[in-house]
């Protein structure tokens, strides 16, 4: 993924150069201090269509008065013009949907960042773009989450392809491994047998490598007994990320927050969502599934956290070979109590009101397997404070905006409405009611779903063609903050980055990405 370079040479560096030289020079000599590298920032405005939307290139460059260079590594870029002081502008023309990495240099110095195209992006919000920094690797980033301040980001990783879950349910027959790696025998296939993307610092300080020697995936589990290649099913290591917002407007400084099984990364937490506390001390809510989960299910808890430190959401401990690791005593995290825990309580998300109180937890069921599968659900809280109160009302929002047919996930609700996705695209209702349970279950209350950012819908299967390579097939995960009075919103996309030439599959690249909110 690509990655920002900044070279700049602060003007007291200069100076403090001169003064060395001055002092080392005698008899009268001169010395010309060097030249500070020129300063570049990269933007984008979109374009409105018809068909695929343009994307306009602003290069921003102080120290230089050179026109800089532009080059894109897809589609096609237009002359460069001065508009005024040290901004230049193209024009990139796309040709699909996908990912095109955009470099502007001038005099030695150069920056990178990448502008998505989709389908279709509504008209209230602006380009999108893929996040900079060090958010997005070669490995599967999914789960973002933006902290209410827009400050933090969180990426949940693992350093796998994603398709490699669609090879191994895939039938032997076929070239998979029919859901079962061991029987009837040893099923194996590059995607599950080996690790792609970092295991260390500066992109993932302190990942669990115990499941792993080298780049080879072992297919163990320490926390439940099983030695390497013993797994017959396919278990993923995985932790959440969080990374800081820096001048440039990228994300850095990772810090992490898993659970310690041992090291395995298996049991994990997803669907993050935090209330400030004070300072960097926030109230983590995500949903847990292990063996002592209500009814062996998903279920929300909440657990304390501090930004910018390692944090360990509980541990677990190996009991009999086979069998899952049990809890420590204490476990930092908490079961949430929403009053009735039956069910899936997927992707919590939380709604803060203007006191930094929480009012309601919106949950999906997204790995329910019963009849109202993809559909939204509210906890309204009606009395007590949260977390310690369980006196929540239960509201499955209505057909309005679950409606029939399709699936609602990843629920983020805000003042104007819910964000949402439905059917693999980011959707939003906008709501205009009371903040109580009757009226968030009123249908009269809400506005249709529209769609903001939309999926290319050319792709009707996994198993893809050469025509397909670099398109974003699906879209999810919507989480807003308000920066600088602009609102922001993260997604997860996933783009075709190859073929499985065994099974057919698309190789599926999950990152991280942004849009803002239209001028």
């Amino acid at each position: 993924m690509p990655r920002s370079s900044r070279s700049l040479a602060p003007a007291f560096l200069a100076a403090e150069a001169l003064v060395v030289l001055a002092a080392a020079c005698s008899g009268g000599g001169s010395a010309t201090a060097p030249t500070p590298a020129p300063a570049l920032t990269l933007s984008f405005t979109r374009v409105p269509g018809p068909g695929l939307d343009a994307v306009e290139v602003a290069v921003d460059v102080s120290g230089s008065e050179a026109t800089p260079s532009l080059a894109v590594d897809r589609g096609s870029l237009g002359p460069i013009a001065r508009t005024g002081g040290g901004r230049f502008v193209s024009t990139m023309l796309p040709t699909t949907t996908g990912e095109y990495r955009v470099t502007a240099t001038v005099a030695g110095s150069s920056i990178v960042r990448t502008a998505l195209v989709l389908q279709d992006v509504h008209a209230d919000w602006g380009q999108p773009q893929s996040v900079a920094g060090l958010v997005n690797t070669d490995g599967y980033e999914d789960g973002v989450t933006i902290a209410p301040d827009g400050q933090t980001l969180f990426v949940q990783y693992g350093p796998f392809r994603w398709s490699s879950l669609l090879v191994f349910q895939e039938s032997r027959a076929n070239g998979g491994c029919g859901g079962n790696r061991l029987v009837p025998d040893r099923c194996t296939h590059p995607w599950l047998d080996t690790t792609i993307g970092p295991l260390a610092g500066p992109e993932r300080p302190g990942f669990f490598t115990g499941r792993f020697s080298g780049t080879t995936q072992l297919h163990n589990a320490a926390s439940f007994g099983i030695g390497p290649d013993g797994a017959p099913v396919l278990a993923l290591t995985t932790m959440f990320y969080g990374f800081r917002k820096q001048p440039d407007g990228s994300f850095a400084a990772p810090f992490s927050l898993a659970f310690d099984d041992l090291g395995d990364g298996i049991v994990g937490p997803f669907g993050l969502s935090f209330q400030p506390i004070g300072g960097d001390s926030h109230r983590a809510v995500f949903t847990l599934k292990d063996a002592v989960t209500v009814g062996n299910g998903f279920d929300a808890y909440t657990c304390e956290v501090v930004f910018g430190t390692t944090n360990v959401l509980g541990t677990y401990a190996a009991t009999t070979p086979g069998n899952p690791p049990a809890r420590s005593t204490p476990f930092p995290s908490v079961l949430l109590d929403l009053g009735d825990n039956t069910g899936t309580q997927g992707n919590p998300g939380l709604y803060i009101g203007v006191g930094g109180d929480v009012r309601s937890v919106w949950t999906d069921d997204e790995y329910d397997g019963d009849a109202d599968t993809g559909r939204i659900t509210v906890h309204v809280l009606g009395s007590g404070v949260f977390p310690s109160s369980n006196d929540f009302t239960k509201v499955v929002l209505p057909g309005v905006v679950n409606v029939p047919g399709t699936t609602a996930i990843q629920p983020t609700f805000r003042d104007e409405g819910l964000y949402f996705t439905q059917d693999t695209s980011i959707a939003f209702a906008a709501y205009a009611g009371t903040h109580d349970a009757a009226a968030l279950g009123d249908g009269g209350n809400w506005s249709a779903p529209v769609t903001l950012l939309q999926k290319d819908t050319s792709i009707a299967s996994l198993r893809v063609t050469t025509a397909d390579l670099g398109k974003i097939v699906a879209i999810g995960e919507p989480t807003v903050a308000v920066v600088d009075g602009r609102r922001v919103l993260y997604f997860v996309y996933a783009w075709v980055r190859g073929i499985d030439p065994i099974t057919g599959f698309a190789d599926l690249d999950f990152q991280a990405g942004f849009v803002p909110a239209a001028d």
